[in-house]
């Protein structure tokens, strides 16, 4: 059986790039989800763990602008099981027992393999889909970050349970070489007229850049690089905050922080209800960062009591803030904008400023923690916060006064 991207309105073609994207999650976070207890079994510092995560985001990071450019001339069928065929062989290795040494040399491959899957997804959605299935394909897609963080977290917590947090890069890998054979065996992709019709007529070589595009584009990534800074912040290190403030146990501290995607998968649904109302992708993204710049402010004043739990909400109003930042950037923009420039180039390129925000995440919040404690951390987060926010204020004033419209 193959599945062909118009048949029962483009769901299957939507199934597959959310399966594939979902379990590279699995293979991704296998490390992030396990880092309190790579603290405990090779006894590094924080940097030391973190400079594991930072590898991989900084390869993802550059490989994202590189597969963005090049994505749309990828034999799909063949690339996103290769990549993710890659990953789990990366994720058994680990599994095996390989020191702790060669842990940021894997994770930099593994950045590199998984940075393919992204863009060629969107791209293969942009091809795939009409426009009456857009806003419903960013929602899909949308799930696919907090429910593989969720997966990847929960597996973790139950081994955490029993000491064996190898198991879970066990689990990611069987994941996705299982997906990676379903893909190759179920996708055969677009037709010319199908590529044609999702695109309403346009070509490629017909779309003309305008600089009211660049201007948008331009802040975006100002907005991307920012949103993963303090998403996967709060993602790597709420397991560590959690244990060691306050004296939580490693396995329940893991669980908690599985309340962080569980909101996030909310923010998909409210951008959904809030377009029509703020058009702007800007603003909107600028409307969630004054949240999050509100609620980090209230960890600072917080985190000094004993109340974990009002802290640990406070850390999930900020996630689904940050999750739904990431839907505008990484899945609205290149879908909503594909008529103006190639939606798999527009997701790398945004997707591969995430990751600039990333790169720092895991070694430079690690460091800071080390220096500073994790106030400093928090302050860090709160000051960068305000930029993006300041900057959509500062946008939407200028708009008011005759700037050119977003495209």
């Amino acid at each position: 059986m193959s599945f062909r991207s118009k048949e029962k309105g483009a769901g299957p073609v939507l199934l597959l790039c959310w399966m594939a994207y979902t379990s590279a999650y699995l293979g991704r976070y296998s490390y992030n989800s396990n880092i309190t207890a790579v603290l405990d079994a090779f006894g590094v510092s924080h940097a030391d763990a973190g400079l594991v995560t930072t590898c991989f985001f900084f390869a993802y990071g550059i490989g994202q602008v590189v597969h963005g450019s090049l994505c749309r001339y990828y034999p799909k069928r063949w690339i996103v099981p290769l990549a993710l065929t890659v990953s789990a062989a990366l994720n058994a290795a680990v599994f095996f027992g390989v020191p702790f040494a060669a842990y940021k040399y894997l994770w930099l491959v593994n950045g590199a393999m998984q940075s393919i899957l992204w863009p060629t997804l969107i791209s293969v959605l942009s091809q795939s889909l009409p426009a009456e299935r857009l806003k419903t394909s960013v929602v899909v897609m949308s799930t696919t970050v907090p429910i593989g963080t969720f997966l990847a977290y929960g597996f973790s917590a139950l081994m955490a349970v029993s000491r064996s947090f190898r198991c879970s890069f066990m689990f990611g890998s069987a994941v996705m070489a299982g997906t990676a054979a379903v893909w190759l065996c179920a996708y055969r992709g677009p037709s010319g007229k199908e590529r044609a019709a999702a695109r309403g007529g346009s070509s490629p070589a017909n779309r003309r850049l305008q600089p009211a595009l660049f201007v948008t584009v331009g802040i975006l990534c100002l907005f991307a690089a920012v949103n993963n800074l303090v998403k996967d912040g709060l993602t790597t290190w709420v397991p560590s905050i959690l244990k060691e403030k306050y004296s939580l146990p490693e396995g329940m501290s893991i669980v908690l922080t599985l309340v962080l995607p569980i909101l996030g998968m909310f923010g998909a649904a409210c951008n959904a209800a809030l377009e029509r109302r703020i058009p702007s992708l800007i603003s909107l993204s600028g409307l969630w960062y004054l949240l999050t710049v509100v609620c980090i402010g209230a960890v600072v004043l917080f985190v000094q009591s004993d109340l974990w739990w009002m802290v640990l909400l406070l850390f999930g109003a900020v996630s689904l803030s940050m999750h739904a930042v990431n839907n505008v950037i990484t899945s609205m923009a290149p879908l909503y904008l594909r008529e103006k420039a190639d939606s798999g180039f527009l997701a790398g390129l945004l997707n591969g400023f995430c990751y600039v925000g990333s790169t720092f995440s895991s070694y430079g919040l690690g460091a800071v923690a080390d220096a500073l404690g994790w106030n400093g951390v928090f302050l860090l987060l709160l000051a960068v916060s305000c930029i993006p926010a300041l900057v959509a204020g500062g946008y939407a004033l200028r708009r008011k006064t005759g700037a050119p419209p977003e495209p």
